[in-house]
Parts: structure tokens; C-alpha cells; sequence
């Protein structure tokens, strides 16, 4: 299965979104600890954004094979966009990590371990992605 167009891709980034969303204020806050539920929440949404990495395709891409470890997106552009976005969020939870008393900095360093971990991602797919536009 890919999804190539943008409707698709928009389609399974807000359902999925949603679907954690939900599961988490309806079952995970309910029934696990906060701590156990801040991690299984970031395992579901790197788990979300590792498959729709897998899933989807840009114009010109090969949608037979699968994409190479390294490629976030089809193209260099998008890839530095979202991983500038993830840096920023990565950066916003940092700080709230650091400016909370240190009972309540747990849920602020998760979500600053896991934007910093994609925006890396993100970033070195583009880099890559960009050196291979040059190369050619």
C-alpha cells in the first residue's frame, strides 16, 4: 500500500493522530500510570510517523521498492521543513523540561527525546536527499 496523494497523506496523519488521541484519553489515562502512559503514547506516535515514512510516496518516486532506511520524504525541501518544525518543538520541550520542578519534567523530556530523535531523522534525510540532487 502507498499513499501519493496529498488528500491520502493529510487523510492518515490527522485519522492516526486522532486514533492516539483517543486511545489515550479514553483507555491509556484511564488504566496506566501517567508515566507508562507518556511512553506508550511516544512509541505510538514514532510507531505512526516511522509507517506513514514507509507508506508514502512523492511524484517521480519508485513506489514498488521500499524507500531506504535513511528517506523521510521525496524530496529535500520537505524533510528540512518538518524537521525545522520538530527542532522548534524539540526545543519549546526542552525548556519546559528544564523550567519544571523535576516531579513534573518527565512528560516535557520525553516529548523533547522524541522531536529531537525525528527531527534528526528529518534532517539527515534531507541532507542526503540534497547531496544526491548535486551529485547528479
Amino acid at each position: 500500500m502507498r499513499i501519493t496523494t496529498i488528500t491520502g497523506k493529510i487523510s492518515y496523519i490527522v485519522g492516526v493522530f486522532a486514533l492516539i488521541l483517543v486511545l489515550n484519553v479514553f483507555l491509556f489515562a484511564r488504566f496506566l500510570n501517567p508515566t507508562f502512559d507518556v511512553l506508550v503514547v511516544a512509541v505510538l506516535n514514532v510507531a505512526y510517523v516511522i509507517v506513514g515514512v514507509r507508506i508514502f510516496r512523492g511524484a517521480g518516486e519508485n513506489r514498488a521498492d521500499p524507500r531506504p532506511w535513511w528517506r523521510a520524504t521525496a524530496r529535500p525541501a520537505a524533510g528540512f521543513w518538518i524537521g525545522g518544525l520538530l527542532a522548534a518543538l524539540a526545543f519549546v520541550s526542552g525548556v519546559g523540561a528544564f523550567g519544571s520542578d523535576p516531579e513534573n519534567a518527565f512528560v516535557p523530556a520525553v516529548a523533547c527525546l522524541i522531536y529531537a530523535t525525528l527531527a534528526v531523522f528529518y534532517l539527515h534525510s534531507s541532507v542526503r536527499l540534497q547531496g544526491m540532487d548535486t551529485a547528479g
